[in-house]
């Protein structure tokens, strides 16, 4: 059989080396797998050895600004600059948690006060860690300190006496803290809505409403004197810093009467601070410079019970001067309110104008019944709604102060010559259409008194008139150019003391005065701290121009009232209730001759090496009804509530009421301020810094000592 062959395929050609073209493109690309597979292993390396690295730098940094945290608040004295800056440490190594050396990283912490280095409104201290190797910066960390102030705190006392306790009925509504121990008594006790601490004990029954309670806490340094050294100085940059008047003398008198305001013994001048808010430039609005300080200076022979309008004896008698002259009703006539003293109302023109009064409306009858001749027709006066007392100048006393005759009507008239004064004009003329009552523009520079002879209907004193003292006028660069004539008087002007710019251009917020005591109340428009060598008495109602607790009027008014001594709610006819007459229990014969049953404070209250308190705080005078604090309970108290938006600071915690129907029960609330950084200028700080800000810096930026300088003066105010 023959073999036969397939024919080879037509176009085909033998290929030689392909094989080896293959291999070697796989070989080359496994090569390059592998190598990219090494470099990036390689890479990899390189960066986790950076973040390591990095991370060692960051560490090293933060635990830097950590030890300089605990610095601040540990070494009190620790000299902290206010300009350049200091160094805790430099280059230096740090150890990790487990004791073993940070690798590379070297270490400098810088610190300085930034911000307002002045301490008006915070200290700042801001602290600046560097890590760093033998190539340069490498890591740079920021952190802001605030320090604490004493402002934060509701109430704060650095010993707390034996056998005093909070009781039923109060409630404290923010921060407190005791050097001392704490104790709550009482069933079922006081009320507490914030964190109690004490270095000692905490004891006693007390609602906690939910918080916590810190025994063993540790001692926050007082405020001294010689630490507050800077306030003065600050004051006088303002002309805010004044010396009281002070001294005695033999009681002043008119015909006979005594007219001094005390009873027996040397009459004793004073000087009062009264805070006042007004319109200044007419726009409707009350800015921040629209909030002023007068400033009375009795005369000599006068006494500060004329000051605190108090009324000696039980019952009071009804002659008495000061119930003559600075007390009687508020009548609302034409849409405003005027006061006339219970010496007036039996002048002819005052019984027809009050008639005309919306409230309280008055019959014919019932003007008839009121005057200061007898006990019947001064109870008629006193037991009015609108009845109050006033102390000595203040403008709504017109018609007792503001003493003229017939042709000296001026508001600043010297005593008359010609015979003994009225009490009805108000001025310039003498004419029918000036016979108003006392209002809160009606200003008298230099305020007289004198015995009224209420048998005459022009209302002529008996006597001569007597000085009470004057005004103290303002430096011109610190009153107000200018006022409307719908605000008030002309005459007014070079007596209110601007306490803020532009209307004070120096001003930094402080009220100083050398001396002590000082007689306070009134309506605070601002950012002030009163600062007072001595006792600060508050006779009236301290109020800000508006609620603090209102949320838009959040740290637009903040006060802070430091005593060296004490700081004391007056026992005056307008803070607590006085027997007119007999029986004291019978309604209407023991009254309150204040704006309310309550004493209401607006601010922060210091005493340096005293207390916070109530005068007489274990007296039991009451009114009938008693009066309760809350109204709503059953704790029935001598003055109401002692209600202060605001804190407390005090050297010693005080009683402010011993039992039932005695003294003022404490019910205090925060300022929403407190809650802030804000603080009343160059208000006293703890020692202790809070974390604030906290934030990395670029490393080329502080690269060196002159750039690290230059940083910390870009930071200052």
């Amino acid at each position: 059989m023959t073999a036969r062959f397939a024919p080879p395929l037509r176009g085909l050609r033998a290929r030689r080396g392909s094989t080896l073209l293959v291999v070697l493109i796989l070989s080359v690309a496994i090569a390059a797998l592998a190598l990219s597979a090494i470099y990036l292993r390689s890479f990899g390396s390189l960066v986790a050895r950076g973040f390591e690295r990095e991370r060692d730098f960051r560490y090293a940094a933060e635990a830097a600004l950590a030890l300089g945290k605990s610095r601040v608040n540990r070494d009190t004295l620790l000299a902290i600059p206010s300009s350049g800056y200091g160094e805790l440490f430099a280059d230096s190594t740090l150890t990790d948690a487990g004791g073993v050396a940070i690798a590379r990283a070297r270490v400098t912490l810088d610190y300085a006060y930034t911000g307002d280095t002045s301490g008006r409104f915070g200290d700042f201290v801001t602290l600046l860690a560097t890590a760093s190797d033998a190539q340069g910066t490498r890591h740079v960390r920021r952190l802001d300190l605030t320090a604490e102030s004493f402002s934060r705190f509701a109430m704060f006392t650095n010993t707390w006496q034996a056998g005093l306790s909070y009781g039923n009925g109060e409630f404290i509504r923010g921060r407190a803290h005791s050097n001392g121990n704490w104790a709550s008594s009482g069933n079922p006790g006081p009320t507490y809505f914030d964190t109690v601490s004490a270095v000692g004990t905490i004891g006693g029954t007390a609602n906690y409403s939910g918080i916590a309670t810190r025994p063993g806490a540790a001692v926050i340094p007082f405020p001294t004197v010689a630490k507050l050294a800077a306030l003065p100085v600050h004051a006088t940059a303002g002309s805010l810093n004044f010396t009281p008047v002070s001294g005695t003398a033999t009681r002043a008198t008119t015909n006979g009467t005594d007219v001094s305001g005390r009873t027996s013994g040397s009459a004793v001048r004073g000087t009062r601070l009264d805070f006042v808010t007004l319109d200044a430039d007419g726009d409707g609005a009350m800015g921040e410079a629209e909030g002023f300080l007068r400033i009375f200076d009795l005369a000599a022979g006068i006494d500060t019970a004329r000051l605190r309008a108090d009324l000696y004896g039980s019952p009071v008698p009804f002659a008495s001067p000061v119930l003559q002259t600075q007390c009687g009703a508020m009548f609302t006539i034409g849409g405003h309110q005027e006061f006339f003293p219970v010496a007036t109302f039996k002048q002819g023109w005052v019984k027809t104008r009050i008639r005309t009064s919306t409230y309280p409306t008055v019959s014919a009858a019932q003007a008839n019944a009121y005057g200061g001749n007898t006990l019947a027709e001064v109870l008629a006066v006193l037991r009015l709604p609108t009845a109050r007392c006033f102390p000595v100048g203040s403008p709504w006393l017109l018609l007792t102060e503001r003493l003229v005759d017939n042709v000296n009507c001026g508001q600043a008239s010297p005593n008359p010559s010609n015979g003994a004064p009225y009490s009805w004009a108000a001025g310039p003329t003498c004419s029918a259409a000036v016979q108003y009552g006392g209002q809160d523009t009606t200003f008298t520079p230099a305020p007289r008194t004198c015995v009224i002879d209420q048998t005459n209907a022009t209302g002529r004193c008996t006597g001569t008139a007597v000085s009470l003292g004057a005004w103290r006028a303002a430096s011109v660069a610190i009153a107000p150019a200018s006022l409307p004539a719908a605000v008030r008087q002309a005459d007014e002007r070079p007596y209110l003391h601007g306490l803020a710019k532009p209307v004070n251009l120096e001003s930094r917020g402080v009220v100083h005065a050398t001396s002590g005591p000082i007689f306070a109340s009134g309506t605070l428009r601002g950012t002030v701290t009163l600062y007072v060598l001595g006792t600060v008495v508050l006779i009236d109602d301290f109020r800000y121009d508006r609620d603090p607790s209102a949320p838009d009027a959040l740290c637009r008014n903040f006060l802070g009232i430091i005593a060296r001594d004490n700081v004391m709610v007056a026992d005056n006819a307008m803070n607590r209730p006085r027997v007119i007459t007999t029986p004291a229990g019978t309604a209407g014969n023991t009254l309150f001759l204040g704006p309310d049953r309550d004493f209401f404070l607006d601010g922060l209250t210091m005493s340096l090496i005293g207390t916070v308190g109530v005068e007489n705080y274990a007296g039991s005078t009451v009114t009938n009804p008693a009066s309760m604090c809350p109204k709503t309970s059953t704790n029935a108290t001598s003055g109401g509530c002692l209600n202060q938006t605001g804190g407390v600071i005090e050297q010693s915690i005080s009683a402010t009421f011993s039992g039932s129907g005695t003294g003022l029960r404490e019910n205090r609330t925060v300022d929403p301020c407190q809650l802030t950084n804000r603080k009343p200028p160059f208000f006293p700080s703890t020692g202790r810094y809070l974390e604030n800000k906290y934030y990395e810096i670029d490393p080329a930026l502080l690269s060196t000592g002159a750039s690290v300088a230059a940083w910390f003066d870009r930071l200052r105010g």
